[in-house]
């Protein structure tokens, strides 16, 4: 019973932070109801309701009838689900649940926002870093001081990639945002997690790019960067032993 609790509230929550990844980098209030992004006609209270309410609405707007985007109600679907596997994997440990649901809010936020503007919003960032870098140093994975590292160490690689990239294509290859965000999860990850966090990350993005993302020449990485920091931080710790373990 408490995993479809946990379910339902998530998928609440990611609603607002599907609101926040769209309002703030508009420069709108985050209060107020939702709206038609075409019509402006307010979405009825029962379109509100996570997941279901873009069924009830059969998709589209009541108003003008335009599509509303499936992604967002996958959106909080899969967050749902990741909010209760998560407690599932962590319910021994609250307090590092806690961290976790902190991170899971600001790359979902992130995420839509790079969806949908393709930008990272500084005033995100500058939300979460406190909370991040607080409950790492007080509550580390391993020793407190790799959180500091791991930041600085995803700033800097991605820094030198974005830098590389302009250089070698004579184009920007990575958005200021980007960077900035690594920072965030290096913080979370800590340092001997946060390269496997890149390497996922790409991976994944370079599948996607490859086989499904064939006609578009942007691809918004902040999702792979979500995907990758989720792979690093669940099976990141077994696969480093499991290599250490060969060199033993």
């Amino acid at each position: 019973m408490i995993y479809i609790v946990i379910f339902l509230f998530a998928t609440t929550l990611t609603s607002f932070f599907t609101l926040i990844g769209m309002r703030i980098p508009h420069g709108e209030s985050i209060n107020g109801r939702s709206y038609c992004d075409r019509c402006e006609m307010p979405v009825p209270w029962y379109g509100l309701i996570p997941v279901f309410g873009y069924f009830i609405l059969k998709g589209k707007c009541r108003h003008c009838k335009q599509k509303i985007n499936p992604l967002y109600p996958a959106i909080e679907f899969f967050a749902g689900l990741l909010f209760a596997l998560s407690y599932l994997y962590l319910q021994d440990n609250v307090i590092e649940y806690v961290i976790v649901s902190v991170f899971y809010a600001l790359m979902i936020i992130v995420s839509v926002s790079d969806l949908h503007y393709r930008i990272v919003p500084d005033k995100i960032l500058l939300v979460f870093l406190p909370a991040l870098l607080i409950s790492r140093i007080f509550f580390p994975l391993t020793l407190w001081y790799y959180s500091v590292l791991g930041g600085v160490f995803g700033f800097l690689f991605m820094w030198f990639m974005a830098w590389y990239g302009k250089k070698r294509f004579k184009q920007e290859a990575l958005g200021g945002g980007d960077i900035k965000l690594y920072f965030l999860i290096g913080v979370f990850l800590e340092i001997h997690l946060v390269f496997l966090s890149l390497f996922f990350a790409s991976l994944v993005g370079l599948i996607f790019g490859k086989f499904i993302m064939k006609k578009t020449n942007y691809i918004p990485f902040v999702p792979f960067i979500f995907a990758g920091s989720l792979m690093a931080y669940f099976i990141g710790p077994y696969l480093l032993n499991w290599y250490l373990g060969l060199l033993t």
